[in-house]
């Protein structure tokens, strides 16, 4: 996780809202994830959010009545989450995979979404943080992860994914792709007193098949309620088994 919590901070969480679009375009359609999935507050009302970034989750799961705890290692896109925050949001600078020493009761709801997932380091690491999430949720609690879908590699100029462009800053990703992770470089262009400079950063993403996260599910006591792609983002919602308790 060092290498991704030093292009983060060094490099990408610079311009990492930016990149992100609007803020409220795209926190309103977290919400509408939610509210069409039924996710709401049913029992003490506890939600974490894993890498919370700026708080694309984090507040509209507040708007839906949750208590969220919202940790992130980005002191960046923090302080931007606090400019926002609400008093039902409480603040966490931490590595997500410690979310359990914040919590002073199992949680009911638990989220890692928008490619957070992938920055962990190994594939034991995702099936290590999906067993703490099922040990740290009530009877019936939810676990929702998104990740994007990199199983199939892309090839020659379609390496070179154009993300975000305006007048002063242009951002595009190269991907390049090895066994079991995908070194993701991102190229920033900035508009300098009348000059463009270029200033990049890389980190790795783990590559995760869909039928391998839902055997760690499994294995770990969920049982997967729905699964959904929107724009090559996987969604899985999950849901406690009794018998997990």
């Amino acid at each position: 996780m060092n290498e991704v919590k030093s292009h983060y901070t060094n490099h990408l969480g610079k311009f990492y809202s930016w990149m992100a679009g609007d803020f409220d375009t795209k926190s309103e359609e977290q919400k509408s994830f939610f509210n069409r999935n039924n996710i709401k507050p049913i029992q003490n009302g506890v939600a974490v959010d894993l890498g919370c970034g700026h708080g694309l989750q984090s507040i509209p799961l507040a708007d839906l009545g949750f208590k969220v705890k919202a940790i992130d290692f980005s002191e960046d896109l923090l302080h931007e989450l606090k400019t926002r925050t609400i008093n039902s949001i409480e603040i966490i600078e931490d590595d997500f995979m410690h979310f359990h020493k914040h919590l002073s009761q199992p949680a009911e709801l638990i989220v890692c979404m928008g490619d957070t997932l992938t920055h962990l380091a190994t594939v034991s690491e995702v099936e290590t943080l999906i067993k703490k999430a099922s040990d740290n949720l009530i009877e019936g609690g939810k676990l929702i992860l998104s990740f994007r879908d990199l199983t199939s590699p892309l090839n020659g100029s379609n390496r070179f994914l154009p993300v975000r462009s305006d007048d002063t800053k242009i951002h595009t990703c190269f991907l390049e792709y090895f066994d079991e992770h995908v070194q993701v470089y991102d190229l920033l262009h900035v508009k300098e007193n009348q000059q463009w400079i270029q200033k990049i950063s890389s980190y790795p993403k783990l590559i995760l098949p869909i039928p391998l996260i839902k055997s760690f599910m499994n294995k770990a006591g969920f049982s997967v309620t729905c699964e959904e792609e929107i724009n090559r983002m996987r969604y899985l919602i999950a849901e406690k088994n009794s018998s997990a308790s």
